[in-house]
């Protein structure tokens, strides 16, 4: 009698925690892969749907209705295994699939749009198990929009029908019928990527790289500003965007930092920061149209070079060069600081390599702007910040080619319009200077034309030390032409170094020691000789002299 109840305790212990695993057990059915348009592809022209039980139990399937828009068709009594995956399809397409393995027919079958539908696995008591509403946008290429390929999902532990969860299918057959699909990434956890959209006194406006529809309840204890003791008192979807009410007002032209912690889509919780800014209203000529390029090199790009002369910290958000938007997201530009707008920052940084990157916008269009006149228009909202109308005769007139020579702003504190503020960009420095300060344009009062060297000795022998002869320039006048030329003692030329070239303000030429042929000079007394000339009749010349010194090479 003892042993008998021993083994009876063992038993109903064993029924005990097999009925609490079975209780804890869940089937959870999602829809997984979508042939909504067989047609021209290499699987069988049968529509069909996928379907998959991400659960850890057996999903029974009479328990859900499949909705096809406003059609609903009950599942037949059949069972679905953990990890498991199943293909319904109609009566007359069972044959075409079954090589694929598991398949369910429907009696019912209303055909799949293929421009887009609702989908949904819907429980016999109401609750919906999975839905989605996809769309021929969806296959993000022409081709696979065509037909023949699969919609597939990403994640399956993403739970709310999302566009950014769903691809066409990359496997060569064009879908994965009863497999695990070819873009299966249980890791995929997109980015929410929170962007300010507007700052008002007393409110935001933020936007997201995800859908905000699928988002319930948010807590306002997740959101923080700082700062400062500023809450946020109410959130309210605005069609896709979020408004966020705070509880103080946030002052113009300072930075806060908004903290989004905890933040609740689709099962996946996101840590976020996004800068706060509330820029002050810009007026005409805080920030100045500075450089033009509307003559490219050949295979280039137009560019538009912008300078802050003001003292504010301006968000370009929404400003526009012309009819192009220079920036939908924050952007800030802090006085005295470079923005170039172009399509094309590497085109350009190719053709001007001292080009400053980090100080480039990429637009997705130009204005137009033609070779031989137009304008150039800086707007913030209503407010016309800057315009130029420029012409091709505003280049340096000793100019042959202008092609790929920036019109560059002689003075910031000029008004734009002023003759003559607008010239060729140096020549001798490159032809153009985008996104740092004009060839043409210098800091410092210069009162005097002047040429002048660093060293008067050069020594080109590599050890680091006045290899080369640095020969600097400052000019009163406004860009004008440069000749420099390279003479030994006896009067004879050695190097032409620099011919007819526009030279900008202030510069600097460095000479190697080699003559036009590329050979070593002979050590000696070496003279200088530079001219400059403007079209305003003025030519002034230079001469210094110096000592080269190039071990084993005389006269």
């Amino acid at each position: 009698m003892y042993i008998l109840i021993k083994i009876t305790q063992k038993y109903l212990s064993f029924l005990l925690i097999f009925s609490t695993l079975g209780a804890n057990a869940q089937s959870k059915l999602i829809l997984s892969e979508i042939m909504a348009n067989p047609n021209n592809g290499q699987l069988p022209n049968a529509e069909f749907i996928e379907i998959y039980n991400h659960g850890d139990a057996t999903a029974h399937l009479e328990h859900y209705f499949l909705h096809i828009n406003n059609t609903s068709i009950a599942l037949p009594s059949s069972y679905l295994a953990p990890k498991q995956f199943m293909l319904l399809t109609s009566v007359d397409n069972q044959q075409y699939l079954e090589r694929f393995g598991n398949v369910t027919s429907l009696s019912r079958w209303p055909a799949l749009n293929n421009a887009g539908a609702y989908v949904a696995l819907v429980h016999r008591d109401g609750s919906v198990a999975d839905a989605v509403t996809y769309s021929d946008r969806w296959y993000q290429t022409p081709a696979k929009r065509n037909g023949g390929w699969t919609l597939e999902r990403i994640n399956p532990n993403i739970s709310c029908d999302s566009e950014i969860n769903w691809r066409a299918s990359e496997a060569l057959m064009g879908g994965t019928p009863n497999q695990r699909n070819s873009i299966w990434d249980e890791r995929y956890k997109p980015t929410i990527e929170p962007r300010v959209i507007s700052i008002e006194q007393n409110s935001i406006l933020l936007a997201f790289s995800i859908p905000v529809s699928p988002l319930t309840e948010i807590s306002l204890d997740n959101w923080k500003i700082s700062p400062g003791n500023i809450r946020i008192t109410a959130i309210e979807k605005v069609d896709q965007l979020l408004k966020l009410t705070t509880s103080s007002e946030l002052q113009a032209e300072e930075l806060y930092t908004l903290d989004i912690q905890d933040f609740l889509w689709c099962n996946h919780v996101y840590q976020e920061s996004v800068t706060l800014f509330r820029s002050s209203s810009p007026v005409y000529n805080d920030v100045v149209i500075n450089e033009v390029l509307f003559n490219p090199k050949p295979e280039g790009v137009d560019f538009v070079e912008i300078y802050n002369r003001s003292d504010k910290i301006l968000n370009l958000q929404g400003w526009l060069l012309g009819n192009r938007t220079v920036s939908m997201d924050m952007h800030l530009l802090y006085p005295s600081e470079y923005r170039v707008l172009t399509t094309d920052p590497d085109k350009v940084k190719q053709h001007y390599p001292t080009s400053v990157l980090e100080n480039f916008i990429r637009l997705s269009g130009m204005p137009p702007y033609a070779n031989e006149r137009g304008q150039v228009i800086l707007k913030a909202g209503p407010t016309t910040v800057d315009s130029l109308f420029y012409v091709s005769s505003m280049h340096q007139p000793f100019l042959t080619n202008v092609k790929g020579i920036s019109l560059e702003r002689q003075h910031a504190d000029v008004d734009t319009h002023e003759p003559g503020n607008f010239s060729s960009a140096s020549t001798l420095l490159g032809g153009a200077t985008p996104g740092y300060k004009n060839s043409t344009d210098v800091e410092k009062n210069i009162t005097k034309n002047n040429i002048f060297l660093t060293s008067k000795t050069c020594s080109p022998n590599g050890d680091g030390f006045e290899d080369l002869l640095l020969i600097h320039y400052e000019f009163q006048e406004a860009n004008p032409m440069l000749n420099l030329t390279i003479f030994n003692d006896k009067g004879r030329i050695v190097n032409r170094l620099i011919r007819h070239k526009s030279a900008g303000r202030e510069g600097t030429v460095a000479w190697d020691g080699l003559n036009e042929n590329g050979q070593k000079c002979p050590s000696g007394i070496y003279i200088i000789w530079a001219e400059i000339y403007t079209d305003k009749g003025l030519l002034q010349s230079f001469k210094e002299s110096f000592v080269l010194v190039n071990e084993g090479v005389g006269y």
